[in-house]
């Protein structure tokens, strides 16, 4: 089996933590690039600012969110860059199911790596229920990883 694309799908969890760090090793031992990749999604309903049609979407609460996740991913890369392997990074606003789907196939990633659970608040027996969906629709294989606590 050829890994030369990773997708590690983060949210900045301590499994997603132990995730990069798991992908790191394979990346090291097959010469992969790996893209760390976080979607977020922002339920925010726009506010009707008059009659007709014209809405206006709450920049002044999404733009914190975009710089705040922005921000964490530009600390994963510092802290991935200094391992020697091949990493860039990538923050979209979306679903987070179907972007890290949408983003495998984009790359295509040979492996997609990823927490088991993240900070979704609530926990499954087993697995979050991103991983669990991940795993049932992607078109590679995917690896979850899970922090020893």
């Amino acid at each position: 089996m050829q890994i030369k694309a990773i997708l590690v799908a983060t949210d900045f969890s301590q499994d997603a933590d132990a995730a990069i760090d798991a992908a790191i090793d394979i990346a090291k031992k097959f010469g992969s690039k790996l893209e760390i990749f976080h979607a977020y999604y922002v339920d925010v309903p726009a506010i009707y600012a008059g009659f007709g049609n014209d809405y206006v979407m709450p920049q002044d609460v999404l733009d914190p969110i975009s710089e705040a996740a922005q921000a964490s991913m530009d600390a994963v890369l510092e802290r991935v860059s200094g391992h020697g392997v091949e990493v860039s990074g990538r923050v979209e606003m979306e679903r987070p199911v179907k972007a890290i789907l949408g983003e495998s196939e984009r790359i295509l990633a040979d492996l997609i790596v990823m927490g088991t659970r993240g900070l979704s608040g609530f926990e499954h027996l087993v697995l979050g229920s991103t991983a669990d969906r991940v795993i049932r629709m992607a078109k590679c294989p995917v690896m979850t990883v899970r922090t020893k606590s």
